[in-house]
């Protein structure tokens, strides 16, 4: 082991003191390091760039950060690198480092997305992050924002709108909660359902909209059907969701006596 650079300090006598800020170790036993529950999933592509460049300039002296369990807080593709190419690492130990330094330390790098947080959570066993991977996994023809709209049972308007915070707020902190995941699929298979008539059926404008409908008692998602396939091309893609809604509501009431309002 060796001891990183040392910081100087001022004192009020205006002479420089060294401190010591923190020692670097080398082993070539990776075993003993492992991951963090709630970290996000490694990306295999920036994994082998680091193999690649093991292997034509060697190690360099960029140590990973672990705590005093050995647990990985920032580092774990350099890690993954180093055991591909059967290389010794550097490491720091930073005692009392968790998740929320990961997440910090990650969103100053490069900012995690949705699905980080959600594989980040589902990891952890939160069961609302569980069952989101379960169904965009099973539903991933629609957008990831639209999944976690269907799985709120919302439209992605008013969506993760909870206690005052933004939505990315809500999800980031781990405490969005899924409702009925039963009429998220009931939902996502009505959408789908659409597809031969209209092939803009996963737009998010158009799934905020419509699921926006299919919250509305009055909305029979049957009679919708119906009358889109009465009128080939009628559904078409739209610049707004406001567009949106006014054209399904002209679809809706196509050759209707009794109008029904579903642009409110």
């Amino acid at each position: 082991m060796f001891n990183t650079a040392t910081a100087p300090m001022m004192s009020q006598s205006n002479q420089v003191q060294k401190k010591q800020v923190n020692v670097v170790y080398q082993t070539a036993n990776l075993d003993q390091f492992v991951t963090i529950d709630g970290n996000r999933t490694p990306n295999p592509a920036h994994v082998k760039r680091l193999v690649d460049s093991i292997n034509k300039h060697g190690v360099l002296c960029n140590p990973i950060l672990v705590n005093e369990q050995m647990q990985v807080i920032d580092g774990q593709h350099r890690l993954l690198a180093c055991r591909e190419t059967n290389s010794e690492v550097f490491y720091i130990i930073l005692p009392g480092y968790n998740l929320d330094e990961v997440h910090t330390l990650n969103l100053n790098q490069k900012n995690w997305t949705k699905k980080d947080y959600m594989f980040g959570y589902a990891g952890m066993g939160i069961q609302s992050y569980v069952k989101l991977a379960k169904f965009y996994a099973e539903n991933n023809d629609f957008h990831f924002s639209d999944c976690i709209s269907l799985c709120s049972n919302l439209s992605s308007a008013s969506s993760l709108a909870l206690s005052g915070k933004n939505s990315m707020q809500v999800f980031e902190e781990g405490t969005w909660v899924s409702r009925d995941m039963n009429l998220a699929q009931t939902w996502a298979n009505q959408l789908r359902q659409l597809k031969p008539h209209y092939s803009g059926y996963n737009r998010s404008g158009f799934v905020g909209v419509m699921v926006m409908m299919l919250q509305n008692s009055n909305f029979n998602f049957k009679e919708f059907l119906h009358k889109v396939s009465m009128q080939p091309g009628a559904l078409r893609d739209c610049a707004n969701r406001e567009q949106y809604r006014n054209l399904i509501h002209d679809i809706y009431n196509w050759r209707s006596r009794n109008k029904v309002e579903l642009r409110h």
